[in-house]
């Protein structure tokens, strides 16, 4: 069978030249309307802006709901500035409110500075209501999204309209285009599904009969309730969990026993037009998702809602785009959108707590997962994540509990399982247990040899402890070797050094760390206590009130005390060893 991850990157790779250039002018406008704001910010102040300033600078931070209010208040006041215009089109699509944004394609043209998305949203509001026609003749006139993918929306638009086969015949032409034959055989096979051909479209996403062409989890879920409608379901089931071995995935989960219950499974991946053209926005947004525009994907899963409410998918993805642009209250809107009956409702709770601890509801974010933990007491991903939040909220013997039930789950433990042991492992070791924490470090270890993460941490312990320093110093080597260019365990590299005696050495080790990690106020502390000890006590102390200067509520106090970074300032670092009773600095042997 094929390696489906390497089909899935590939294509998504071939299909990011097919469509970079078009998705670049989407996210040069993005970058663009938000600019143009800037611009012509000094001619509009003089109409007592106060609106549309305040919309502005919204959108410029991704507060798009707060924008979107905006905007309808500075429209009410300037109902024909083409900038403002174009400006509110973008930020109503962005919060969701495409039939807003619709409305306003009415007043522009394509000569405006956004004709790209114009085009996609009349282009989105045909199929919604159902004019296919009116798709077709637009995608004569102008395009969306290159000739492959406009091909596509064709096709769906043909379907629409009831001609199959000439639908058919424009997927065939669009997977001649580079990089798209995959995607256009997987859109082919879904458009002869949703009118109940389901022969056809089992026999076009195999090849040899055995390895299906497609290129995601949803992808494969069509293909896995097309075997059902085929009355081969145990070849789904096979399938499935070949593909999904060991799967945390709910919603796969709920397939598979649905399946083996023999319960009634439609085929409701794909049942009208509107959410084929759905779908292939989604893709484009997945096919994209690399960082280049956040903003610019949002758009795309934004449509792709719009035309496919039931597609959950992706609900998700524009929740986690607005979890990248920091708006967080928007992402949990949507993870909340998503309803307890449905499969995807353990993934999108994850998130919701995930976005809730990043705006500080940390209390809020604990009972979500507490709560999920109880009703979904068998999925592993849901007591690890309760266990991670406890854990960074210092709840360690809660959140060792957590862990336990994680472990417990696990049938036979693997070499992935090793981050299992790791965080159950530091989880004991700030509870203050050391022999539980170095059973579990060593199991992980077991588990992953070389695991930079374990290595690190568990070299960086031994130092603090000041035990097996040498056996220490090798793991850190190790993790080094691993990771040349992170700071974190580089700072472990030199603060070993500094440990052992070797101060000069620790001192160039811990230089490239602060390169690396110039704010970090550990790293800064550290760094300061190896210039005393090779007598650059002045720059010892510029480090030392760097350290301090960094210090923020989010800082580990348990890795720095700011009290003992003052009174190092105040009488120097020998002094505190002598007051605190610790053997004074001694340079090693051969250093």
């Amino acid at each position: 069978m094929h390696n489906f991850k390497s089909l899935t990157n590939s294509t998504y790779l071939k299909l990011k030249i097919e469509v970079a250039l078009v998705f670049r002018s989407l996210a040069v406008f993005v970058k663009s309307t938000i600019l143009a704001g800037f611009i012509s910010t000094a001619a509009y102040s003089q109409d007592a802006s106060g609106p549309y300033l305040a919309a502005r600078q919204a959108a410029v931070n991704h507060n798009y709901g707060v924008a979107s209010d905006y905007f309808s208040r500075a429209l009410e006041q300037s109902p024909e500035n083409k900038s403002i215009i174009d400006q509110a089109m973008f930020t109503f699509l962005a919060a969701g409110e495409v039939n807003k944004a619709h409305a306003l394609t009415e007043l522009l043209n394509n000569n405006s500075e956004n004709p790209t998305l114009i085009r996609a949203l009349k282009i989105t509001h045909a199929f919604k209501t159902g004019n296919y026609k009116g798709a077709i003749d637009q995608l004569a006139v102008d395009g969306v999204a290159g000739p492959a993918v406009d091909g596509l929306l064709k096709g769906w638009a043909l379907m629409g309209l009831g001609e199959v086969s000439d639908a058919l015949e424009a997927f065939d032409a669009a997977s001649k285009s580079q990089g798209m034959q995959s995607f256009s055989i997987y859109q082919k096979a879904l458009a002869l599904a949703s009118v109940g051909d389901f022969e056809s479209a089992g026999i076009i996403l195999e090849v040899k009969g055995s390895a299906p062409v497609i290129l995601s989890p949803r992808g494969r879920q069509a293909y896995a309730q097309i075997l059902v409608q085929l009355e081969r379901q145990q070849d789904a089931v096979t399938f499935l969990t070949k593909i999904y071995d060991d799967t945390d995935d709910e919603e796969v989960r709920a397939l598979i026993s649905r399946i083996k219950a023999g319960a009634a499974i439609d085929f409701d991946i794909i049942t009208n037009a509107s959410e084929g053209v759905g779908e292939v926005f989604l893709f484009l947004a997945l096919a994209l998702q690399d960082g280049e525009s956040q903003d610019g994907l949002l758009l795309y899963t934004r449509l792709a809602s719009y035309l496919a409410p039931q597609n959950i998918n992706a609900v998700l993805l524009s929740a986690q785009l607005l979890e990248e642009l920091k708006n967080y209250d928007l992402a949990i809107a949507s993870y909340d959108s998503v309803p307890r009956s449905h499969p995807a409702f353990v993934k999108a709770e994850l998130g919701r707590a995930q976005a809730l601890a990043y705006i500080g509801k940390t209390e809020t974010a604990i009972e979500v997962l507490t709560q999920l933990s109880e009703s979904f007491s068998s999925v592993r991903s849901v007591h690890d994540a309760l266990g991670n939040l406890l854990r960074q909220d210092g709840q360690f013997d809660d959140a060792i509990k957590a862990y336990d039930v994680a472990i417990d789950i696990i049938k036979t433990p693997e070499a992935k399982h090793w981050y299992n042991f790791y965080v159950r492992a530091i989880a004991h070791e700030r509870a203050g247990d050391w022999a539980s924490a170095m059973r579990d470090f060593d199991y992980a270890l077991e588990l992953s040899p070389n695991q930079f993460q374990v290595l690190n941490y568990l070299g960086y312990s031994l130092v603090e402890r000041g035990e097996r320093l040498e056996e220490a110093l090798s793991m850190i080597e190790l993790a080094v070797a691993a990771q040349p260019k992170a700071g974190y365990i580089i700072d472990s590299l030199g603060w070993v050094q500094y440990k052992l005696g070797y101060y000069n050495e620790a001192v160039s080790q811990l230089e490239r760390a602060a390169e690396l990690m110039a704010t970090d106020p550990i790293v800064n502390d550290h760094l300061g206590d190896s210039y005393w000890a090779v007598g650059r006590k002045i720059e010892a102390r510029f480090q030392w009130r760097r350290a301090l200067s960094f210090i923020t509520k989010d800082t580990e106090l348990g890795d720095i005390d700011p009290s003992r970074v003052r009174e190092k300032l105040d009488i120097g670092l020998d002094a505190v060893l002598l007051k605190e009773d610790r053997l004074p600095l001694k340079v090693a042997d051969d250093d």
